[in-house]
């Protein structure tokens, strides 16, 4: 049971329009190396060699599916991947992705970072009318649906138009056949999606650090709603006739966590760079939550870069108090709540020379269960800390995500049901408090696009399954004493003062 959100997975797709390049599969590994963050269950690659397709996967880390071996039986000229966290779909190595199926038109291979919220009503239609299904995967009930349309083209462009057009959900996709690569981001943009090129090459990804890990240079994001299409005689983009170019950024919705936690330090998606990000996001939550303190720490990985700024507009100093062992296995994978309390004290120990006899302010991106956070609490107090205040450097998670994020249910969030001053008992912190909604908002320098932040205030912009729809429930966080709206957060501020 993790405190941490996971994303689903990252995309990847490389083409060489000369057609001359024989190492596409290699570059792919190394861009799902850069993408690995974003999913460790399964990688795979599909390579074009000489217009045929040929896909390997399997589960496991990127540099456990692929060894020198396998690449060096993979020439092509372009090639797809995809790394995968089981979301939507479950476990499994016939889950992984890419997907590759023969149809009357030609081969197609897809990979997908998202989750399509209409696939169950979509897979029953199709199963009506004939279709088979191998796995439960809502991946590939899109490429049904491609492979169905495309006999009804001329162009496979206007196969993916059609299949848009009757998906709802969140979608980056990477397409590949016989002579083209194909990029598609959804209307809102939930999902991010870039582009890239290396020498006679175009990439597309789902980070700019994947461009940048092969040498490649950075163009510029995928639009809502856009599908970019790599081909020999070049680059080609078209978008939904709903979406014109003017308006397609203002009406997208880029997913805020991609900032908060999913994304790497490195990278910038849609204008907003990730690392500024979170450093500015950790000044807004000094400014919104001080604490009286002598040391601020950040809790690896993702809280430093937030504890950094937090340092920095309080003016308290920085320094490491936890440390990661980044050998050890996730947390939530134990059987049992003894095992996983043991596997957290495995992957994290506090530094005693640093912590003891200091006041800290502990900085972490978000907290979903609490569990995790209050062991490292403990174990920084054990050390000799006397005080721990903790700062999260987002708002609390109180809905449950549609979009492509594992998030556990409703209930099992802690902020869903429990007021600000009970999560701190659970946590056993000195003091908590939360950055709001606004604030994030406002770390967010340079963003091109809006933003959608179902998971903290439970808009969901695409719509949500109508099953789940029935079973969440509205969250008055005000009422529970979370400082989420600019009121608050100021009522926050005073209280703090007075308290100080």
């Amino acid at each position: 049971m993790s405190d941490k959100l996971h994303d689903e997975c990252g995309v990847y797709g490389i083409f060489d329009v000369s057609q001359q390049r024989d190492d596409a599969a290699r570059m792919t590994y190394y861009g799902l190396f850069a993408l690995q963050h974003r999913g460790q269950e399964s990688a795979g690659i599909c390579v074009n060699n000489q217009g045929k397709l040929f896909l390997h996967k399997e589960e496991g880390l990127v540099v456990e599916v692929f060894d020198e071996m396998t690449l060096n039986l993979m020439p092509g000229f372009a090639a797809i991947g995809h790394v995968r966290y089981p979301t939507q779909g479950g476990l499994g190595a016939g889950l992984a992705m890419p997907l590759l199926i023969k149809s009357r038109t030609g081969q197609i291979a897809l990979a997908h970072n998202g989750t399509i919220t209409n696939a169950e009503e979509l897979r029953s239609r199709l199963e009506d009318n004939g279709a088979v299904f191998q796995t439960t995967s809502d991946s590939e009930v899109m490429l049904s649906l491609l492979a169905r349309n495309r006999i009804l083209t001329d162009r496979i462009e206007d196969a993916v138009f059609m299949m848009m057009a009757e998906l709802k959900g969140s979608y980056s996709l990477t397409i590949m056949t016989a002579g083209k690569v194909i990029g598609v981001r959804d209307p809102l943009g939930i999902r991010p999606l870039c582009l890239g090129r290396v020498d006679n090459s175009y990439i597309l990804a789902s980070e700019s650090c994947a461009i940048q890990a092969v040498g490649g240079t950075f163009i510029r994001d995928i639009d809502p709603g856009e599908v970019v299409t790599i081909s020999k005689q070049g680059l080609a983009s078209e978008r939904l006739q709903s979406l014109e170019a003017k308006s397609c950024r203002s009406a997208g919705r880029l997913c805020l966590f991609e900032f908060v936690y999913f994304a790497r330090p490195d990278s910038t998606i849609d204008g907003c760079n990730v690392f500024a990000s979170r450093y500015e996001a950790g000044r807004e939550l000094a400014v919104q939550a001080p604490a009286e303190a002598d040391l601020v720490i950040g809790a690896p990985d993702s809280g430093l870069t937030a504890a950094m700024g937090f340092a920095e507009a309080s003016g308290l100093p920085y320094a490491q108090g936890i440390l990661k062992n980044r050998y050890v296995g996730r947390t939530f994978i134990q059987p049992t709540q003894m095992q996983r309390e043991l596997a957290v004290s495995m992957k994290f120990s506090a530094l005693a020379p640093s912590v003891k006899g200091k006041r800290l302010v502990m900085v972490d991106d978000s907290v979903v269960r609490g569990t995790t956070t209050r062991h490292v609490i403990n174990m920084l107090k054990q050390a000799g800390a006397l005080e721990v205040h903790m700062r999260v450097a987002s708002p609390p998670v109180a809905y449950p995500c549609y979009y492509g994020i594992d998030t556990p249910a409703q209930e099992e969030l802690s902020a869903s049901h429990m007021s600000r001053e009970a999560l701190r008992q659970l946590i056993e912190a000195d003091s908590l408090a939360f950055l709001s909604l606004a604030g994030l908002k406002r770390s967010l320098k340079g963003l091109t696009m809006g933003s959608c932040s179902s998971c903290f205030d439970g808009s969901f912009p695409a719509g949500a399954p109508a099953r789940a729809m029935s079973e969440l429930k509205k969250v008055d966080l005000a009422a529970q004493g979370y400082p989420e709206t600019e009121e608050m957060a100021a009522a926050f501020l005073t209280q703090s003062k007075e308290v100080g």
